[in-house]
């Protein structure tokens, strides 16, 4: 099948799936969650407010009969006057980045406030740019029926389709994290042949700033594409010695032509942060682009879970960490570390930095917990299925999709690092890193959803592998 019959065919059946989860978002199937609280900031964006909450978001209707987790959390926010402990309503705010907020005031510019049901429908649409790129990724290294396999996943993958049907940041941060992660693998062609490389530097650099603007884990994976664009000579002639000299390369250990790229890259990135870093040394003082919410993030998975404040938790959460909460209560070492802070009036960045290190400390004071707590998290990180209450169907889908995945990735990974050349080895790390730097911090399906696409592509190659070894011992039993 022609490459471009079969891209537009993936491209129709992902349509179709997206009318499909459109259809089900008008009847309210999918919830809001943080999308109230992005709303908010995209409305005060549109009233010339800046990018601020409002104080009315501390105060949330119908509470009464809300469940008792919610009752408590929000009792909470009052008393410290900080929305999800930190954030302050009614200032302007440098506890999220910006991306999706003026993402979503862009659609509500055009549709009315707070219509979360059209920002479902562009979410759905731009989802298909996201499978495009997709494809475009995963044609570097599948052919045949293994490129139609891995473009079904992308067509139909239950948990991109739920995201981008959510007024949340997953589906935007999928689109241009995937289209950075292109735009740099055609880089480092570049940077290792020859080729035109200024305008696809400038490209990537602009993509990595839109993916930073709406989830800031980008920065490590594009820090990863600037050091293999440095040393691009260097790596490519490692991994062809190591695939048998399939990789054709030029140069020494460091190419101008690689440190160009690299640098280019880089600059752009730093050119497009000036606005939000120069915004944020006018609010806090100091100039930053990076959020002040990673203080609350280690407390979430980390003290959060020893104090007060677990009662009433998901049965998700009960699941995965009730038994460790029990049985480590009252021989934690350190345990004040773990309670949150008595704030009263301290601003986001104060709050950010003492929850910071408060909760760094605590996870140096109790080893053997972090370890334990960071394989939970991998579980948290990689189930196939919702553990809290969703229709079987859910559950379905997530096996479907996901249990496969798993099963074949680690192989997979191993053989596009090792044989496919820089931008094999770039997938197979971005991966990697990115999974290792949410076990170390936050995680869930809500993190990983941004690679399930490179999952499933190595996921795909890992199979073809597979398959082709079992045939060559088949054929060699016969013979």
């Amino acid at each position: 099948m022609a490459v471009r019959a079969l891209t537009l065919r993936i491209l129709l059946l992902a349509l179709a799936a997206r009318l499909l989860v459109f259809a089900s978002a008008t009847r309210d199937v999918f919830p809001v969650g943080e999308g109230r609280t992005q709303a908010d900031l995209a409305v005060n964006i549109l009233e010339g407010n800046g990018f601020m909450l409002s104080e009315s978001m501390l105060h949330p209707e119908n509470e009464a009969g809300a469940p008792l987790l919610f009752r408590r959390s929000f009792e909470f926010y009052r008393k410290v006057d900080g929305y999800y402990g930190a954030l302050r309503p009614g200032r302007p705010t440098v506890f999220l980045v910006p991306g999706y907020a003026l993402f979503m005031a862009g659609i509500f510019g055009l549709f009315g406030p707070f219509d979360y049901l059209a920002v479902r429908g562009v979410q759905l649409l731009l989802g298909l740019i996201t499978v495009y790129i997709g494809l475009r990724i995963a044609g570097r290294f599948l052919k045949g029926k293994y490129l139609v396999l891995a473009g079904l996943f992308l067509a139909l993958d239950p948990f991109e389709l739920y995201y981008e049907a959510v007024p949340a940041t997953q589906a935007l941060f999928s689109l241009f994290f995937l289209l950075a992660i292109l735009l740099s693998m055609r880089l480092m062609d570049a940077a290792t042949r020859r080729g035109g490389y200024l305008l696809r530097s400038v490209l990537a650099g602009c993509a990595w700033a839109a993916a930073f603007y709406v989830r800031p884990v980008s920065l490590p994976v594009m820090s990863l594409a600037a050091v293999l664009l440095f040393f691009a000579p260097l790596v490519g002639r490692i991994l062809a010695r190591r695939d048998g000299g399939s990789c054709e390369v030029t140069g020494g250990i460091l190419s101008l032509r690689g440190a160009a790229s690299a640098m280019t890259m880089l600059g752009v990135f730093a050119v497009l942060m000036l606005p939000w870093g120069l915004r944020n040394q006018s609010v806090t003082g100091t100039f930053r682009i990076m959020p002040a919410q990673g203080g609350v993030n280690l407390w979430e998975y980390n003290g959060r879970i020893f104090t007060e404040h677990f009662q009433g938790e998901a049965q998700g959460a009960l699941t995965l960490y009730g038994g460790i909460r029990r049985e480590y209560m009252g021989r934690l070492n350190s345990p004040e570390l773990a309670q949150f802070p008595e704030f009263t009036d301290e601003p986001e960045w104060t709050r950010d930095s003492v929850l910071y290190s408060r909760n760094i400390r605590f996870m140096i004071a109790n080893p053997v917990l972090t370890m334990r707590l960071i394989t939970l998290r991998f579980v948290e990180m990689f189930k196939p299925f919702p553990l809290n209450s969703f229709s079987p169907l859910y559950t379905l889908a997530g096996l479907l999709a996901m249990f496969p995945v798993l099963f074949f990735l680690w192989g997979g990974a191993a053989r596009c690092a090792f044989h496919g050349g820089i931008a094999g080895f770039f997938l197979s790390t971005l991966v990697a890193g990115y999974t290792l730097m949410h076990l170390l911090t936050a995680t869930g399906t809500p993190h990983r959803v941004a690679i399930d696409f490179p999952m499933a592509i190595l996921a795909v190659l890992g199979l073809s592998y597979s398959v082709g070894r079992f045939t060559a011992w088949r054929e060699l039993r016969s013979g």
